[in-house]
């Protein structure tokens, strides 16, 4: 397997064949998320979603938690003395990587390790999987701070259901990691050694994958919560744009030659 391993300031790239490791490097403040970090984020995250070797990214923190969210006194104490202009100057960008990420056609995966709380809660939301360690706990720790979530609000109850989205939003509780296995808010929980191999097994698995599970992703998010009538629609576009690929032709010929397909997501 080759390895090549870049720095984005605070934000560390590990690539590795078709996937990629990108690792939140500010373990003495628990990762919490400063202008340094979201700034090397988003400089990794421009470099590798037009990298069409690289198929999935797994998000993570380095040392013993994921992310802490917002570092309080470099990104959430100065928000207080901003102008409407300021603060919507500043959280542009934000928005932009939150939707980004979200509508990527990689694979991504959170490996949530400690805690995720906040804007670092909000991170793994936007991921299409969370695995995570037995010794993670996860919460939308904003109200807490007198702030409301930015994407929880929206996502978390698609995730875990309307009721359960209001009781994390409203209280800011923190929820363990079999807690948010058992509501859905995670897929898998694994001792905290085998974390990354597990997140790195699913990414080598998803990134041999054909094409469609990038179309499979956009359908999904474009569907969300409408009526049937107008998803069957939707699905049947993007069941056309995947007979248009390459992926396709070569699962149907592989099946007839009765073989393994070889799949480039194309």
């Amino acid at each position: 397997m080759t390895e090549e391993t870049r720095e984005y300031g605070s934000c560390l790239v590990t690539i590795k064949d078709n996937y990629t490791v990108v690792t939140f490097n500010r373990p003495d403040k628990m990762n919490a998320f400063s202008p340094d970090l979201f700034e090397g984020i988003q400089k990794a995250y421009a470099d590798l979603k037009n990298e069409k070797s690289i198929r999935a990214i797994i998000f993570t923190g380095a040392g013993d938690h994921f992310s802490a969210g917002g570092d309080v006194a470099l990104d959430i104490d100065p928000l207080k003395n901003m102008s409407l202009k300021e603060f919507k100057e500043y959280f542009d960008p934000l928005v932009d990587l939150y939707m980004s990420l979200y509508n990527l056609d990689k694979v991504t995966i959170a490996a949530i390790n400690g805690f995720a709380l906040g804007a670092g809660f909000e991170m793994t939301l936007l991921c299409d999987f969370r695995i995570a360690a037995d010794t993670a706990q996860l919460g939308e720790f904003f109200v807490r701070m007198g702030l409301v979530p930015e994407i929880g609000m929206c996502l978390l109850p698609r995730i875990v259901g309307p009721g359960m989205a209001r009781y994390m939003c409203y209280t800011g509780e923190l929820l363990n990691a079999q807690e948010a296995l058992r509501i859905g808010l995670v897929e898998k929980v694994v001792p905290v050694d085998q974390l990354l191999p597990e997140a790195e097994k699913l990414a080598r698995r998803l990134a041999r994958g054909p094409a469609a599970i990038g179309i499979i992703k956009k359908a999904m998010n474009q569907i969300g919560g409408q009526p049937i009538e107008l998803s069957t629609d939707i699905g049947v576009n993007y069941q056309f744009a995947a007979t248009r690929t390459e992926d396709h032709a070569e699962a149907v010929k592989a099946w007839l030659e009765k073989r393994k397909p070889s799949f480039t997501g194309s």
